[in-house]
C-alpha cells in the first residue's frame, strides 16, 4: 500500500490519499493530528508527506513521523518534500510554522551526529537528499520553457553539491541567489 498523507488536491499516483478536508481525490478523511491513523501496523510500503510537515511545530512533526513509522513496513520508505527556508516561496503560505535546510533531515537519522536530541526520535535512516528548483516561475510559454531549462540545470548542479563532502554549500547557494522556489526532497527508510 502507498499512502499520501496530507495529499491535498495533488495525490501521488496509485496512493491512498488522506486529508482533513473533503477535496477531490481524497480517499480517507482524517486529521493528521488525530492519532492513531486508520491504518494497521506495517501496512504501507511507502508514505508520502509532500509539503505537509512545514505546517506543524516540531512536537507535532515528531508525532506525525512516529505514526508514519508505525504504519510503514520494515524497509519501507517515507518521502518528504518541503520548501527550502531561503527560497522566495517558502513563506508565501502564512500557515507554515517550520523552516528547513537540506541538512534538517539528518536530525531524524539514527546514525547522524545530531541524533541525540531529546525532542526528536532518531530511528530512521536517511538515504537521500535532493532538490528541485524553480528559478523564476514565469508563466508565458516561451519564458516558461527557458525557466524550465535553467531550473533543471540548476537542480542538477544543486543535487551534485548535495553529494559533496560539504552539502551545506547547497544551502549557501540558495541563500545567495533569489530562487523563486527550492524544494527539498528526503527519503527516510524504516530499518528492517
Amino acid at each position: 500500500m502507498i499512502l499520501d498523507l496530507g495529499c491535498g488536491t495533488d495525490k501521488v499516483t496509485g496512493a491512498i490519499g488522506l486529508e482533513n478536508v473533503p477535496l477531490p481525490g481524497v480517499d480517507v478523511l482524517h486529521d493528521l493530528l488525530d492519532f492513531p491513523y486508520p491504518f494497521g501496523d506495517g501496512c504501507a510500503s511507502e508514505v508520502h508527506l509532500n509539503h505537509v510537515i512545514e505546517h506543524f511545530v516540531l512536537a507535532d512533526i515528531q508525532r506525525i513521523l512516529d505514526e508514519t513509522y508505525r504504519i510503514l513496513q520494515p524497509g519501507g520508505i517515507t518521502y518528504i518534500s518541503v520548501p527550502h527556508v531561503y527560497s522566495v516561496a517558502a513563506w508565501v503560505d502564512p500557515t507554515h510554522k517550520m523552516a528547513f535546510t537540506f541538512g534538517s533531515a539528518q536530525f531524524f537519522d539514527a546514525h547522524a551526529a545530531k541524533a541525540y536530541y531529546k525532542e526528536i526520535n532518531s530511528y530512521w535512516r536517511l538515504v537521500n537528499t535532493s532538490s528541485r528548483v524553480t528559478l523564476f516561475n514565469w508563466k508565458r510559454y516561451r519564458m516558461r520553457k527557458l525557466d524550465t531549462f535553467l531550473s533543471n540545470a540548476i537542480s542538477h548542479w544543486m543535487n551534485w553539491l548535495l553529494k559533496q563532502p560539504n552539502p551545506s554549500n547547497a544551502d549557501l547557494l540558495v541563500k545567495m541567489l533569489p530562487f523563486y522556489f527550492v524544494e527539498i526532497q528526503w527519503q527516510l527508510i524504516k530499518p528492517s
